[in-house]
């Protein structure tokens, strides 16, 4: 485990459990405050989730699932603990999904660097595209295009690239999260689907429980794509440009 990936929270809360593909034990703590059916719908969402992004990124990677609504914890924001993200608020469905998701990037495979970021942020984000695709709404390649018809002269919006945020202040900046998801959904659509999936479910099973950088990602992109990237991923990643030919 990353050590900022555990957790410990005290208070009353409602424990509701609920069984998880193959059998996955899932446990949703909600602040006895807090506890609505809005809340207890949403984290009851987990175990199509899970079973989706099992699907999609390969065997789900620990031996339990769920989340904590604990508005009065001191973080401010939700966070991808190991095994049952934490959310200082009843978060929306988006939400679940992308904190969900971290579990393979992020939890089961996390960064060397945290200059690397991107590839736990940019992952989570197109996580949530794709699920988005997935529930029949919003296609990934929509959100991409509604995102790349920001003009160049938005510095803020394109800069710092993912791959080089630079100050450790910009190291969770949009760019990181929105770029890094841009990026992924311009490689799947260069490579296609087949080999994109392939290179997802891959980089979590062959680095599972283990640290990653973004060069092991890129040279994996090339082996199982069988393309030249390296222009490709200078562009999207290290560039603080907007991205016009790749």
């Amino acid at each position: 485990m990353a050590p900022y990936l555990a957790t410990a929270t005290n208070g009353r809360f409602n424990l509701y459990t609920q069984t998880g593909p193959n059998a996955l034990p899932i446990y949703n703590a909600i602040d006895s405050k807090t506890d609505s059916a809005k809340a207890r719908s949403l984290l009851s969402m987990a175990p199509e989730i899970v079973s989706f992004f099992s699907d999609l990124y390969g065997a789900y990677p620990f031996d339990a699932a769920g989340g904590i609504i604990d508005p009065q914890h001191d973080v401010g924001y939700s966070l991808e603990v190991q095994t049952k993200p934490v959310y200082a608020y009843v978060p929306d469905e988006i939400t679940v999904v992308h904190e969900l998701s971290h579990m393979w990037f992020g939890d089961a495979v996390t960064v060397t660097e945290w200059p690397d970021i991107w590839l736990h942020e940019g992952f989570a984000t197109f996580s949530e595209w794709i699920w988005s695709e997935y529930t029949g709404n919003k296609t990934a390649q929509k959100y991409f295009d509604n995102l790349y018809n920001t003009p160049p002269q938005n510095i803020r919006f394109w800069t710092p690239p993912p791959g080089n945020p630079g100050s450790a202040a910009f190291v969770f900046n949009g760019t990181i999260y929105y770029r890094g998801g841009m990026t992924l959904q311009a490689l799947r659509v260069k490579i296609g689907d087949f080999a994109f999936f392939n290179v997802m479910r891959s980089f979590v099973q062959e680095n599972r429980y283990g640290s990653v950088t973004t060069p092991q990602f890129i040279a994996l992109a090339e082996r199982l794509s069988g393309q030249e990237l390296d222009r490709f991923f200078d562009v999207w990643l290290y560039q603080p440009d907007k991205p016009t030919t790749w």
